[in-house]
C-alpha cells in the first residue's frame, strides 16, 4: 500500500504540473489564435465551453485521487501518466499551432491520438465498474479523444491552406463523414455513448462555425445531420446500457445456492 501511495503522490505532482502547462497552452493559443477559416473551423465559443468541461473533468479526476479507495487509486495510477502525456502534447500543439508550425502541430495531435487510443484500449475505461468509477474516470478519456480526432481534421485543413478552394470544400464534404463513421464504430463495438455525444457536440460547434462563415454551403448541413444521427444513436446506446444486467446479475448461480 505504501508503494501505491508513493505512486499516487508522484502522479498528483506531475499531473498538476502538466495540467497547468496545458492550461497555459490554451490561454496562449487564445491570445494568438489563428483566424484562418477552413471547412473544419468550428464555433470558438462552443469549443471554449468544451475545453472548460475538459479541464473540469481533469480537476475532478485529481480531487478523486485524494479519496481513500485502493481499487480506484490503482486505476488512477495506471491511467494518470497517459493523462499527463495528453496535457504535455496539448501544450506542444497549442504552442506550435499559435506560432503557425502546422506540420509540427499535426504531428503532436497524431501522437496524442495514439496516446489516448492506447489508454482507451489497454485499460478498457469504457467497461469500468462500478458505475461511479466509470463516471469519474472514463469521460476524462473519451472527451479529449473526441477533441483530438476533430483537431486533426481542423489542423490538417489549416496546414494544407484550404481556405476557399473548391476542391478543398469538396474533400471536406467527404471527410466530415469520418466523424459519423468513427462515432458509430465506438457505439457499435463498445457501446460508448460518451464518444457519440461528444462528437455530436463537436459537430454542432462545427455546424455553427461554418454557418457563420459560409451560409450557402453543404458543410454545415452535413455537420448538423451527423450531429443529429450521433445524438440519437448515443441516447439509444445509453438506454440499452441502463437495461443491461450488472456483471453480478449475469453470474450463474452456484450449485446448491
Amino acid at each position: 500500500m505504501s508503494y501505491l501511495q508513493d505512486q499516487l503522490n508522484a502522479f498528483r505532482a506531475i499531473f498538476i504540473i502538466t495540467l497547468l502547462l496545458s492550461f497555459y497552452g490554451s490561454i496562449y493559443y487564445a491570445h494568438n489564435a489563428n483566424e484562418t477559416n477552413t471547412p473544419f473551423t468550428a464555433s470558438y465559443l462552443l469549443l471554449s465551453i468544451y475545453w472548460i468541461v475538459v479541464y473540469l473533468q481533469q480537476i475532478i479526476f485529481l480531487i478523486v485521487s485524494f479519496i481513500q479507495d485502493e481499487e480506484r487509486a490503482t486505476i488512477i495510477c495506471e491511467l494518470g501518466w497517459n493523462f499527463s502525456l495528453f496535457n504535455i502534447l496539448h501544450y506542444l500543439w497549442a504552442e506550435s499551432f499559435a506560432n503557425h508550425y502546422f506540420i509540427t502541430a499535426e504531428f503532436f495531435l497524431i501522437l496524442n491520438l495514439f496516446n489516448l487510443l492506447a489508454m482507451y484500449f489497454n485499460y478498457k475505461t469504457y467497461a469500468l465498474r462500478p458505475f461511479y468509477n466509470w463516471v469519474l474516470i472514463h469521460p476524462v478519456v473519451s472527451i479529449p479523444l473526441s477533441w483530438v480526432f476533430y483537431a486533426i481534421m481542423w489542423n490538417g485543413a489549416v496546414m494544407c491552406h484550404v481556405e476557399d478552394k473548391l476542391w478543398a470544400r469538396i474533400l471536406a464534404n467527404v471527410f466530415i463523414w469520418d466523424f459519423l463513421f468513427a462515432g458509430v464504430i465506438f457505439l457499435y463495438l463498445f457501446r460508448d455513448w460518451t464518444i457519440g455525444l461528444t462528437m455530436s457536440y463537436l459537430m454542432v460547434a462545427l455546424g455553427f462555425g461554418q454557418l457563420a462563415t459560409k451560409l450557402f454551403a453543404l458543410q454545415w448541413i452535413f455537420a448538423f445531420v451527423i450531429s443529429g444521427v450521433l445524438f440519437g444513436l448515443s441516447v439509444f446506446a445509453f438506454i440499452i446500457s441502463l437495461c443491461e444486467p450488472s456483471p453480478a446479475e449475469r453470474e450463474p448461480l452456484l450449485p446448491g445456492a
